[in-house]
């Protein structure tokens, strides 16, 4: 280092003896290269002059532009033909500036040359360039398009970080890199497509692309560094089949041999993903900002949850982590804010600094014995944390693992007062040091809800014992034993709907000896969910499913997306047909059942969704002759603007024959003595989706 700082006060001791008078004072002309003069006019124009490169400006070592004074005057740039080298940090901070000429001989553009010229609209760049620099175009936010010429090998770190009105960018198959950071937060840029010639793609090249919907990738790419995070509303990766490195599958990035899961679309809008069973490694950041998802099934090939995973996971309320994992790398759930429970294997030797950080929805968490750290900041602000089980293979707890945990009440510590005093925890872990530790007990952490309506509490196999006390309460005080099991779980079935029910538990060992009382929780009865089916009745959406003990009425829940559902109608009976149903349309349904207490509602959870497409009514339709000639005759569908007929002389095999808009229909080009068989479809002209199906089948000889 300090050998680099030497040398360049050396240089600049040389280049200041070389410079004149001019290049420090305030004067609007001057030397900006060995043979280059530059000139401010006072309308705004810098006008560079002469040949060669021009000198590089290094900021922060005190070697400055030499128009430093008049950046804010500059609003136009023409550089002259003869000029080979646009300058590091030339037009650096030029905020006004609008408009440059770039002459085709210039081969090169320096580190940070138009950075923050957040008045530049668009620029020209001729094909003489064969680099751009690091930063070049950083921060000019009024940049719509660029088309970087071909020649061009490699573009900087950070070239075009920030141009966030950018809408479109063309890579010459010349490029064979695209720097760290290069189009980073480029939020107005739709799609782009990486050349066969790029080789390697850097750390967030195109991160927080937010409008970003759709990435194309050559067949030349080995190298891909994390560099589509934060683009929320990309929904698919292509890749070429060429390409020796990486492949996509249902628009997931992976690569070749797809062992290793790259990236998933943070913008695909599938709930749920099933990683595939050949995958042994999840890339870091791979799930971040994937908003959609509610559950991720991770295989038991996956030995580690990388770095940032699943960081913003917003819907994420669930996520099994097989034992076949060992590690839990930081940042990788933080931020999902509806994660309400995680189950960490024994497998598990280490988890991540704030790994944990930001899960709002997070109310217990147990530590598995095989760690020996809580890292710092794991848990920090999941603000409904209430317990938190830690073992004794944990020796300590770093800074902030559970700063700003405002709910936590209750630690369950496998080990003794005297053990516990022993963990070396660090500041900011207030909220831990206020909780109540429950010490070698090994109380039971407990979990409630509900399992065809009745209430159903679960709990971790506490060691020792050798089966669980079950205690009631109807008003969350007064616990009476109720009942014993050897599992870890309990359903109450002798229940009555409308009913709060409190529980708790104590584990007992084999020498009788029991633990304290878990904490209690409560849940009130509600009838079970109807198990609900749906078909067509003559075309319209029919719910139907088997009545729900102790329910009164149901109520029908209903949407066009499968997201919003909104309340719908209610009856008594055990099915439901959606007449007024628009045709053609798509339509989701829930139900829940109700049972009614003391005047009150009291309603089940939802059904599982079902979805169903309406279409018109199926003919109903009738034959006979006329004039020896088949004719067929049904009653006017609703909605229906035409009717298909269908032919078949074999009853099998039905072809379209003609179409007609009355309700009725001669086949008078039927044959004499032939049997023909007919079938007719309803037609809705504006949406084929609402058609309906065919009729049956009638059939005739023909007469004459």
């Amino acid at each position: 280092m300090k050998k680099r700082v030497l040398s360049v006060f050396l240089v600049l001791c040389f280049v200041l003896t070389l410079l004149p008078a001019a290049f420090a004072d305030s004067s609007t002309s001057g030397k900006c290269g060995d043979n280059l003069t530059w000139t401010l006019d006072g309308d705004g124009t810098l006008t560079i002059s002469g040949t060669g490169k021009m000198w590089d400006s290094d900021y922060y070592n005190d070697y400055d532009v030499p128009w430093a004074d008049f950046l804010a005057s500059i609003e136009k740039v023409v550089i002259s033909k003869g000029v080979t080298s646009i300058g590091n940090e030339a037009f650096k901070w030029c905020e006004r500036l609008t408009n440059v000429t770039i002459p085709d001989s210039i081969t090169s553009i320096g580190n940070s040359a138009f950075y923050d010229c957040s008045s530049l609209t668009s620029v020209t760049i001729p094909d003489s360039v064969t680099s751009i620099g690091e930063w070049a175009f950083y921060g000019c936010s009024s940049l719509t398009s660029v088309t970087i010429p071909h020649g061009v090998t490699s573009i900087g770190g950070a070239a075009f970080w920030g141009c966030s009105s950018l809408t479109s960018v063309t890579i010459p198959d010349s490029v064979t890199s695209i720097g760290e950071w290069a189009f980073s937060d480029c939020s107005s840029l739709t799609s782009v497509t990486i050349p066969d010639s790029v080789t390697s793609i850097g750390y967030s090249a195109f991160s927080g692309c937010s409008s970003l919907t759709s990435v194309t990738i050559g067949n030349g790419i080995t190298s891909i560094n994390d560099s589509f995070s934060g683009c929320v509303s990309l929904k698919s990766f292509t890749v070429s089949e060429s390409n020796s490195a990486y492949s996509s599958k249902d628009g997931v990035l992976f690569n070749k041999n797809k062992t290793k899961l790259v990236a998933y679309p943070a913008g695909k809008t599938n709930t749920s993903y099933t990683i595939p069973n050949s995958v042994s490694e999840i890339k870091e950041w791979a799930f971040s900002d994937c908003s959609d998802l509610t559950n991720v099934t991770i295989p038991n090939s996956v030995s580690k949850i990388s770095y940032g995973t699943f960081w913003g996971c917003s819907s994420l309320t669930s996520v099994t982590i097989p034992t076949s994992v060992k590690s839990i790398d930081g940042y990788a759930f933080e931020y999902c804010s509806s994660l309400t429970s995680v189950t960490i294997p024994n497998s598990v030797t280490s988890i991540g600094e704030w790994a944990f950080s930001d899960c709002s929805s997070l109310t217990s968490i147990t530590i598995p014995n095989s760690v020996s750290k809580i890292s710092y900041g794991t848990f920090e602000c999941c603000e409904n944390l209430k317990s938190v089980t830690i073992p004794t293979s944990v020796k300590s707890i770093d800074g902030r693992a559970f700063s700003f945990c405002s709910s936590l009440s209750d630690i369950y510590y496998k080990g003794t007062a005297s053990q516990w005093k022993a963990v070396k925890v660090e500041a900011f872990n207030n909220p831990l040091k206020n909780a109540t530790i429950h010490y070698v007990s090994n109380v039971p952490a407990l979990s409630i809800t509900t399992s065809a309506g009745k209430p159903k509490i679960y709990w971790n196999a506490v060691d020792g014992a050798v089966k669980y006390w079950v205690y009631r309460s109807t008003d969350g005080k007064n616990f009476k034993y109720y009942d014993s099991t050897t599992k870890t779980s309990y359903t109450n079935n002798s229940t009555s709907i409308g009913t709060t029910y409190y529980y708790k538990v104590k584990a007992v060992g084999i020498d009788g000896a029991t633990s304290d009382f878990s904490v209690s929780k409560g849940i009130l009865c509600k009838p079970a969910a109807p198990s609900v089916s749906i078909n067509r009745s003559n075309g319209k959406p029919k719910l139907s499913w088997k009545a729900v003990s102790g329910a009164t009425k149901y109520w029908i829940y209903r949407s066009t997306d499968g997201k919003e559902f909104k309340y719908f109608d209610s009856t008594t009976k055990t099915s439901y047909t959606n007449s007024g149903a628009a045709s053609g349309t798509k339509y989701y349904y829930r139900v829940k059942a109700v049972a009614v207490v003391n005047g009150k509602n009291v309603a089940s959870a939802n059904s599982s969704t079902k979805s169903l497409f309406t279409s018109l009514a199926k003919p109903s339709v009738s034959i006979t002759t006329s004039n020896g000639k088949p004719k067929i005759t049904w009653k006017a569908v609703t909605s229906a603007d035409k009717y298909y007929i269908y032919r078949s002389t074999d009853g099998k095999n039905f072809s379209y024959w003609d179409s007609t808009t009355k309700t009725s229909y001669i086949n008078s080009g039927a044959k004499k003595n032939t049997k023909y068989y007919y079938k007719v479809k309803a037609v809705c002209a504006s949406n084929s989706n609402a058609n309906s199906a065919q009729s049956s089948a009638v059939s005739i000889k023909a007469t004459k």
